[in-house]
C-alpha cells in the first residue's frame, strides 16, 4: 500500500499544471460551500432566535381560539387559568414541570398615538420586565433611559416609533386602545427608555409597559395573552413537550387551551427547517460539479497512461491495485483542494461574521412579521469547516471511482499493443 501511495504522488508530480486546475477547482467549490453554509447558518440561526424570543418562545400556550384570530390582536381569548383564578397559578404549576426553566407571560394589544391628523398604529406589550431582561436581555437593546418597572405607568419605545409620534425619553405619551370589553380608552404613560435593534418590528410597532399596567387599563385582571415556556435550550424542548401534554391534558377538560412547538406550528419556520436539508444536497451538487474538472484530468492520465497500465499489469500489479492507484491520485487532490479551501473559506466566513452582510435595501418592503434582520452574520464554527473538508473528501473519492475502473479494466495486452 505504502508502493501505491508513493507511486500515486509521484505519478500526479508529472503533469503539475493538470494537477494544480484540479485542486484549484476542488478549492473553489469546497470556499462556496464553507461560504454559503456559514451565511445560510448564521441566517437562519439569527431567524430561529428571533423567532423564539418575540413570538413563539420554545413552547407557546395560547387559547385555542387565539391562535386563528391572532392577526386581529384580540383581547376576547386569553390564558387566564384553568377555572378563570388568572394566569399566575398556571405558571407556577408549569414550572414545576421538569425541564422548564422560565415561563415568561405576554399580554399583546394594539394601540393608537394621534398625530395631528394622522393615526399612527402600533402594538403594546404588557410584560414583566424582569422575565422580558432574562429571557431576551432587552436591557441590552435600550440604548437611552433603562426599563419599565413594574407598578409605574412606564413604557419603552422602539427608536423608530418614538422619532414618528416626535417624542423622546421624559416625555409623555397618550395612546389610543379597546378594552376587553371593547370600550375606547385613552391612557397616558411617560417614556423612560429608548429601544434600537436590527428588527424593525421593534423600532417601528412596539412599546413595552409593565403587565399590571397593561391589565389595568385594558380591564383584564390575572390575564395574559400567551405563555412562553423556556427550556434550556431550544433543541431540549422536544422533551419537555410531552411532559406539558399530559400536564395540559390532566388540568384542561375543556380543551380550551393548546400548545404550538416552536417550528412544527409555524408555516415559514418549518419552512426553514426543511431548508437545511435541501441546502446540503447543494452543497453536494456545487462539489460534483468541481469534480467534472478532476474526472476529465483522471480520464486524459488513463488514456496517456495506457501503455504504463498495461506493464504494471503484466508485471504483476493486481486490477484491484491498479484501482486503488487511481483511486489515491483522486483523493490526494480532493484532500488538498479540501484544506485550501477550508482555510480559506474558513477566513472569509470568519471576516463576514464580524462585519456582516448588508442586505437592507433587497429587504425594504417586507413585513415585519417576518422577523428577519437587514444584516446577516454568517456563523463561524468547527461543524462547518469540518462538514465540506469531510464532504470534499468523500464527493470527490466517489467520482475518482468511475477513471479508476476504467484503468483497472484495461486489458494488459491491449493496453501495451
Amino acid at each position: 500500500m505504502n508502493f501505491l501511495w508513493n507511486l500515486a504522488n509521484k505519478n500526479l508530480s508529472r503533469s503539475r499544471a493538470r494537477t494544480i486546475v484540479s485542486i484549484v477547482a476542488i478549492a473553489i467549490a469546497v470556499i462556496m460551500v464553507v461560504f454559503m453554509r456559514g451565511l445560510i447558518s448564521g441566517m437562519l440561526a439569527t431567524t430561529f432566535e428571533n423567532h423564539i424570543y418575540y413570538k413563539a418562545g420554545h413552547i407557546r400556550m395560547i387559547d385555542q381560539e387565539y391562535q386563528v384570530k391572532e392577526h386581529l390582536m384580540s383581547l376576547n381569548y386569553t390564558v387566564n387559568g384553568f377555572d378563570n383564578e388568572g394566569y399566575t397559578g398556571m405558571a407556577e404549576s408549569l414550572k414545576q414541570i421538569e425541564g422548564v426553566e422560565q415561563v415568561v407571560p405576554r399580554l399583546k394589544f394594539g394601540a393608537m398615538v394621534s398625530l395631528e391628523d394622522d393615526l399612527v398604529a402600533m402594538q403594546g406589550w404588557g410584560v414583566i420586565p424582569e422575565e422580558e431582561v432574562r429571557f431576551i436581555k432587552i436591557d441590552q437593546m435600550i440604548t437611552e433611559g433603562r426599563m419599565v418597572k413594574t407598578g409605574e405607568r412606564e413604557i419603552v419605545m422602539g427608536a423608530g416609533l418614538l422619532n414618528e409620534i416626535g417624542q423622546q425619553v421624559g416625555g409623555k405619551v397618550t395612546f389610543l386602545y379597546t378594552t376587553a370589553f371593547d370600550s375606547l380608552q385613552a391612557s397616558t404613560f411617560q417614556v423612560v427608555g429608548r429601544l434600537e435593534s436590527n428588527l424593525d418590528m421593534l423600532n417601528d410597532n412596539l412599546f413595552f409597559l409593565p403587565l399590571d399596567q397593561a391589565q389595568a387599563i385594558l380591564e383584564m385582571p390575572g390575564e395574559v395573552t400567551e405563555l412562553l415556556v423556556i427550556t434550556p435550550h431550544y433543541r431540549e424542548a422536544d422533551s419537555v413537550l410531552p411532559r406539558m401534554e399530559e400536564w395540559l391534558a390532566a388540568h384542561d377538560s375543556s380543551g380550551k387551551y393548546t400548545l404550538q412547538f416552536w417550528n412544527r406550528d409555524y408555516d415559514l419556520i418549518e419552512i426553514f427547517s426543511l431548508a437545511t436539508v435541501i441546502y446540503n444536497f447543494i452543497y453536494i451538487f456545487i462539489l460534483m460539479l468541481a469534480c467534472f474538472v478532476l474526472v476529465n484530468t483522471l480520464i486524459m492520465i488513463v488514456n496517456e497512461r495506457k501503455r504504463e497500465i498495461g506493464m504494471m499489469s503484466a508485471l504483476g500489479l493486481k486490477a484491484r491495485e491498479i484501482l486503488y492507484l487511481f483511486a489515491m491520485e483522486g483523493v490526494i487532490i480532493g484532500f488538498w483542494g479540501s484544506v485550501i479551501g477550508v482555510v480559506i473559506g474558513g477566513i472569509i466566513t470568519k471576516i463576514f461574521s464580524v462585519v456582516g452582510l448588508n442586505y437592507e435595501e433587497a429587504m425594504e418592503g417586507m413585513s415585519s412579521e417576518f422577523l428577519f434582520e437587514p444584516v446577516f452574520y454568517t456563523s463561524f464554527s468547527l461543524e462547518n469547516l469540518i462538514f465540506p473538508f469531510i464532504l470534499g473528501i468523500v464527493v470527490v473519492t466517489i467520482a475518482c471511482i468511475i477513471p479508476a475502473r476504467m484503468a483497472a479494466r484495461l486489458e494488459p495486452n491491449e493496453a501495451l499493443r
